[in-house]
């Protein structure tokens, strides 16, 4: 037997369409991201500090009400980083939006880092002491302006101090990987694909005596590389 829906001529809550409803908030939010990426858009695109530096103000500004502490609650994971970086038609992408609020607050923190900047230090430079106490921050990127330390020097000078940290208060929140395990992972991904790492080799019989000379002298000095980082590796296990 068949049931019997009663309706008494309304239909059932049960069988009404659902309408989706925005609350205020999300639109808001939405509308905030919306005109915040018109003003980025709008900006000419230049990859120095000082865009970086406008980049992360504007967005603490119409995201957070200007208020660092709030960025700092929600962290590098903030969908509204992922959406913005999904409105922009520019390459900016949601980790790159974090370096320019890094960096903001870097310059909020020291007052201002144009002295730095203006000495030819770039946001390289500057991201190698993010994370670390100010007094140390201040004390390497002058010690980096006085004594013309290259990115590379001045990541050996902080690496010891970013060491001594408690963990949760190092840059990122994870170890920093040794510099030879990122190579050995970037070489790793090349060779993966040995049609692309190996191609043309047929090319190598075109090649004039010298050309191969000189890249036999590579090869040698990546194998020599390796074979020390196989020897580090066999002492250690």
């Amino acid at each position: 037997m068949q049931a019997t829906l009663v309706t008494n001529g309304q239909t059932p809550a049960a069988l009404r369409p659902v309408l989706a409803v925005s609350s205020p908030r999300s639109t808001s939010l939405r509308d905030s991201l919306e005109s915040l990426a018109g003003e980025l858009e709008s900006m000419v695109a230049d990859d120095g500090v000082e865009q970086a530096v406008e980049i992360g103000r504007l967005i603490i500004d119409r995201l957070y009400d200007g208020d660092l502490s709030s960025w700092r609650r929600r962290g590098p994971k903030s969908v509204s980083l992922r959406e913005l970086a999904r409105q922009l038609d520019r390459p900016l992408s949601c980790s790159g939006l974090y370096r320019a609020i890094a960096l903001y607050e870097l310059s909020e923190g020291l007052g201002g880092i144009d002295r730095w900047v203006d000495a030819g230090m770039g946001s390289s430079h500057l991201r190698v002491v993010l994370g670390l106490p100010r007094e140390e921050q201040r004390r390497l990127l002058d010690a980096a302006m006085e004594r013309a330390w290259t990115v590379a020097e001045l990541e050996r000078e902080a690496q010891p101090i970013r060491e001594r940290l408690p963990q949760r208060a190092r840059r990122g929140g994870r170890p920093r990987l040794p510099r030879f395990v990122k190579s050995l992972n970037r070489l790793r991904k090349c060779v993966a694909d040995r049609g692309e790492f190996f191609g043309d080799l047929d090319a190598v019989g075109e090649m004039s005596s010298e050309e191969l000379a000189a890249l036999r002298e590579q090869l040698a000095e990546v194998r020599e590389r390796c074979d020390e980082l196989e020897q580090a590796l066999a002492t250690a296990s």
